[in-house]
């Protein structure tokens, strides 16, 4: 049951042990807003009202930023704030980047990756939206179609009739090519790729059109050698073989 002496104020002694309890919340409360470890559940996460999401290196780096361009330069040209995603190496050099850049009159958002000199070296088109900026990459060229144009041989032996250095970049490749005579030769084709034969030995007359790895002994970035061989069974004339299409492919 309560006494008189409940409701006098407290003495020095439990104030002070009031102001110390209120010490440890008001630290407690400063110490919570550093999230130091946390774990995400099926919510998800979001950062939402122009928000930004930073990964920042003991150095002090930023070396990751999802969301709003800081930068007024990149606004949009009807002045609203880019939302944007950079990625950065400890050093600061930029490796990936999705942004516009406004000032150019481009609105549309392309990714980009950077080499450590800030070259771009891998881009997305933006103004067509379809397919590479960057690299360039080459077409086949027009090839004769007249068989007597084409690489031959009338050799009974196995000779090489053409052949091309190759770098690596891909898994798998596929090469495609024709074949022909010029008189009345009957005779084989085989492609060799890295000094091996390489597909089927493909009658005079019939299609090369082979996909497979490259050159197995070869590591990505490597050169390796491409080789057409031919030789003549029977018949009078040449046997000849024209490869049209060479190209990389994903496994």
């Amino acid at each position: 049951m309560p006494t008189g002496a409940d409701h006098l104020p407290g003495d020095t002694t439990a104030l002070m042990r009031r102001l110390a309890a209120l010490e440890r919340e008001v630290k407690e409360l400063r110490a919570a807003r550093r999230l130091e470890s946390a774990s995400v559940g099926a919510g998800g996460l979001k950062v939402i009202d122009g928000g930004r999401l930073a990964v920042v290196s003991p150095g002090g780096q930023r070396v990751v930023d999802f969301g709003q361009i800081a930068n007024p330069a990149y606004n949009h040209s009807d002045g609203t704030v880019q939302q944007a995603l950079f990625m950065r190496r400890e050093d600061g050099s930029l490796v990936f980047s999705c942004h516009a850049y406004p000032p150019s009159g481009n609105e549309f958002q392309a990714w980009t990756w950077y080499d450590r000199s800030g070259n771009n070296v891998l881009a997305e088109d933006t103004v067509s939206g379809t397919g590479l900026a960057r690299p360039y990459l080459p077409y086949n060229p027009p090839v004769a179609s007249d068989p007597a144009l084409w690489p031959k041989v009338a050799s009974g032996s196995w000779t090489t009739i053409s052949s091309v250095w190759n770098t690596k970049w891909q898994p798998r490749l596929r090469i495609y090519g024709l074949t022909g005579t010029v008189g009345t030769a009957t005779g084989e084709v085989q492609v060799y790729v890295g000094g091996a034969a390489w597909g089927p030995v493909v009658s005079v007359g019939g299609v090369i059109d082979f996909t497979s790895e490259p050159a197995p002994s070869v590591d990505i970035g490597g050169q390796f050698q491409i080789e057409v061989q031919a030789r003549r069974l029977t018949g009078t004339g040449s046997v000849a073989a024209q490869i049209l299409m060479v190209y990389g492919r994903q496994t």
